[in-house]
């Protein structure tokens, strides 16, 4: 099952769309678009699929979207509590809100990173998830420049952060997100990884890219993105296995071999760690979404 593309559209007197959802239930509905997406699920409960990522959310949760990363909301409706509603914050805006480029405004440094870091998702707790969470629900009786002023003041908040406040979601194949025209050594070393995470990979040729000894590329590396050089080739293998699982028919072992993993049991571990299922199950969390009721 592919994501489906999605054109938004928002109010002309208004730079981006701001909604307070009431629904009975969230229907699955696998999409991407342009916009980036704050959500706050203020009062709501299920599950969330973000990039390949699939838990649980609650009451009072908070995501960023990044641009054109697919995701969906599922909360269907309780046969047995037919007054249950699902109320929600939406806020969805493009990358250069209000016609600013926020790389070249010094006091927006801040949202800036933000944008850049939300390309894999992010889920946000904490005092910064609360803080922001009221502030969301003030701009319900806020219009016009106010709201605007409101909404950079969130992200602003959102984009400071600290780390232990916030949880990137999607894995870094899935969204991955690198420019060909970068030039520097772990963008280098990064785009090569990306394009030859198939095949095997030894650490002594990539160390090579880099030019730099085994020794000081592992510690290079592991500096550089936070993981260690098998941790992060495995994520995108496991990335990429779980666009597979989700768009395609091959079977579990093809998909094993496929992203580059050399036997199976290896692949349902490391599978298993970065998702706490196993690759069978991940597979009919998204199928069962789209199986027509018998009769």
């Amino acid at each position: 099952m592919k994501p489906i593309s999605v054109k938004l559209s928002n109010s002309p007197q208004s730079s981006f769309k701001f909604k307070r959802i009431l629904l009975d239930s969230f229907e699955f509905n696998w999409h991407f678009h342009p916009e980036y997406e704050l959500m706050l699920m203020h009062k709501s409960s299920g599950k969330r699929f973000i990039g390949d990522n699939i838990a649980y959310y609650n009451d009072g949760d908070l995501f960023l979207i990044g641009k054109n990363l697919p995701h969906t909301w599922y909360s269907p409706s309780d046969k047995h509590d037919n007054g249950k509603i699902n109320e929600a914050i939406l806020i969805q805006f493009l990358e250069n809100i209000a016609g600013l480029d926020m790389s070249h405004v010094p006091e927006l440094q801040y949202i800036d990173r933000l944008f850049n870091d939300a390309v894999r998702g992010i889920q946000f707790h904490g005092k910064t998830r609360r803080q922001a969470a009221r502030k969301m629900l003030e701009m319900d009786k806020l219009s016009g420049l106010k709201r605007l002023v409101q909404l950079f003041d969130i992200l602003d908040l959102l984009g400071r952060a600290a780390p232990e406040e916030k949880t990137y979601l999607s894995s870094l194949e899935f969204t991955s997100n690198f420019k060909p025209d970068a030039q520097s050594r772990i963008d280098r070393v990064c785009i090569y990884l990306n394009e030859n995470y198939q095949r095997k990979l030894r650490l002594e040729d990539v160390a090579n890219i880099a030019n730099m000894s085994v020794t000081a590329f592992s510690r290079f590396f592991k500096k550089s993105t936070g993981k260690t050089f098998i941790k992060y080739v495995n994520e995108l293998r496991i990335g990429k296995a779980c666009r597979l699982l989700i768009e395609s028919e091959m079977t579990i072992a093809e998909i094993c071999y496929e992203v580059g993993f050399n036997n199976i049991s290896n692949f349902n571990r490391r599978f298993c760690e970065r998702h706490q299922i196993s690759p069978k199950k991940y597979r009919q969390e998204f199928s069962a979404k789209f199986r027509r009721p018998a009769g």
